[in-house]
């Protein structure tokens, strides 16, 4: 049953997300987890951003002697917008899961900030916080359950 209503919810917002994408262009890049308010792993994400498809997808593992935790995540970049200078902003609605212990299923709103060192849209150096909340996982449904998630990285944008 949890796999088939996290399997309806991705498909959505995948189809959703096609009408949307006009200019979208690859992006690949890394970040880098923070431990928050029981957000993600500390972990290190690969970042991927696919053509004419305006979500960014995150893969992450977190390996260390005696644990291994993965981290998936989908957020779609609602808003875009810039601020200043080599400065923009985005934010949008995105799902995570956490696994294999502690399993977390979860939607999230990542707010991040976008930094252009280059001037152009080659490299971007990002910082990002997700407020977010737990939907179900290992213990069942835990509603209202709130997280922070927060991580920074770079992107290369091709």
């Amino acid at each position: 049953m949890k796999k088939k209503l996290f399997i309806a919810i991705l498909l959505v917002l995948l189809a959703t997300g096609l009408s949307f994408a006009k200019d979208a262009k690859w992006a690949v890049g890394g970040e880098f987890g923070l431990s928050a308010m029981g957000g993600l792993p500390n972990s290190a994400l690969l970042s991927v951003r696919f053509p004419n498809f305006p979500v960014m997808f995150g893969i992450g593992a977190q390996v260390g002697e005696n644990t291994f935790n993965m981290a998936l995540l989908m957020d779609w970049w609602l808003w875009h917008q810039h601020l200043v200078g080599i400065l923009d902003i985005y934010a949008g609605p995105g799902l995570f899961v956490r696994l294999p212990e502690p399993f977390v299923f979860g939607g999230r709103v990542p707010i991040g900030l976008q930094i252009w060192p280059l001037g152009t849209s080659l490299l971007e150096l990002f910082l990002e916080l997700a407020p977010g909340i737990t939907f179900f996982g290992s213990q069942g449904v835990q509603i209202p359950n709130f997280i922070l998630q927060a991580g920074f990285g770079f992107r290369f944008w091709f």
